[in-house]
């Protein structure tokens, strides 16, 4: 046996050793980083074409589905032309956590896109990479550069008025204004004409439709320009009402199999109301209800039955109650069978 042709042998058993080894931790690396990724809604947002000097917002939210708290170390962006915040840095179990991305239409123009890098240290570290896109329009304008209702009860009717400035070619129009949800009524109130500048005044009115809650969507305008058609402009507010059902969640963690937890809900108003239904769309929940005469403050106990099967529930509860007319509740319940 020639040694030397053993010791070559053996150089590349080891090499082919170390490649895999190497190989095999970056492939560990990446895999183990998966469980951060599990927790994000979505990983991009296109902010699609924009107004310059426009305030354009999009939360990345995701909820930690594990039974240790989390903690974000950082946040950051390849680019300038988007400004990420870690809005909670530490977050339990079942809490939801988000990071908010600001595109900066103040300092920059065109087609921008950023990666947003979200680094956490516990439970273990990883990182997780967010996509954001989007164009600038330096020829358009929104006075104001967004639509924010604030806070409202749902039994008003806010409305809203918004101008459009273009500066360019006089025949430019605004043909439609869309929303992928049918909460508002727009209606064009005057076009002004000047010799390169077409201006426009728009009226916004919220319908009776749109739900209780954080009210976070954009509306699309239309125009005639079929190199950049459409043109978003946010909307946001939050829509309360005359009813609360507290807590907002029932968040039950970690549970042994065949338990049970009772928890409370507590609804309440300003004027007497009755409940008339409550349920939930997992068998394991049930509701004790005591009476169904008007009051002010209904407490409500809520059992949970874990069952014998290891499992992670998801479910939500709905409450109808009558306070002059019928009004739909919900609350998000969560928990991790062992």
């Amino acid at each position: 046996m020639n040694p030397k042709s053993l010791k070559l042998n053996s150089t590349v058993s080891m090499n082919g050793l170390s490649l895999f080894t190497l190989l095999l931790v970056a492939t560990s690396s990446l895999q183990a980083q998966d469980w951060a990724k599990k927790m994000f809604a979505t990983l991009e947002h296109d902010f699609g074409t924009v107004a310059k000097n426009s305030k354009q917002e999009f939360r990345f939210e995701f909820t930690n589905l594990y039974e240790e708290s989390l903690h974000i170390t950082g946040v950051r962006a390849s680019c300038g032309c988007t400004i990420p915040t870690a809005e909670q840095d530490t977050i339990k179990t079942f809490e939801k956590g988000t990071i908010l991305a600001t595109y900066n239409t103040e300092a920059f123009a065109g087609a921008r896109g950023a990666t947003v890098t979200v680094t956490f240290d516990k439970p273990y570290f990883a990182e997780v990479q967010l996509q954001v896109a989007g164009f600038i329009r330096t020829d358009l304008t929104f006075s104001p550069s967004r639509l924010e209702f604030g806070e409202f009860s749902i039994s008003d009717k806010p409305r809203m008025e918004f101008n459009v400035s273009h500066a360019g070619v006089s025949d430019w129009q605004i043909t439609d204004v869309r929303s992928k949800k049918s909460y508002y009524e727009v209606e064009i109130l005057e076009r002004t004409q000047l010799a390169n500048q077409v201006g426009y005044k728009l009226g916004v009115q919220l319908k009776d439709n749109i739900p209780v809650g954080y009210l976070q969507d954009h509306l699309i305008i239309v125009t005639n320009d079929l190199q950049n058609q459409e043109i978003k402009l946010p909307v946001t507010g939050k829509v309360s009402a005359p009813v609360t059902l507290s807590p907002a969640s029932l968040l039950l963690g970690i549970m042994q199999k065949d338990s049970e937890i009772t928890k409370r809900l507590i609804l309440r108003a300003d004027q007497p109301f009755t409940i008339d239904s409550l349920k939930c769309d997992h068998p394991g929940v049930s509701f004790k209800l005591t009476g169904d005469e008007p009051k002010k403050i209904h407490l409500v106990p809520v059992t949970f039955n874990s069952g014998l099967s290891p499992q992670k529930v998801r479910a939500t509860i709905t409450a109808k109650v009558n306070l002059n007319g019928e009004i739909t509740l919900t609350c998000p319940l969560s928990a991790t069978i062992e």
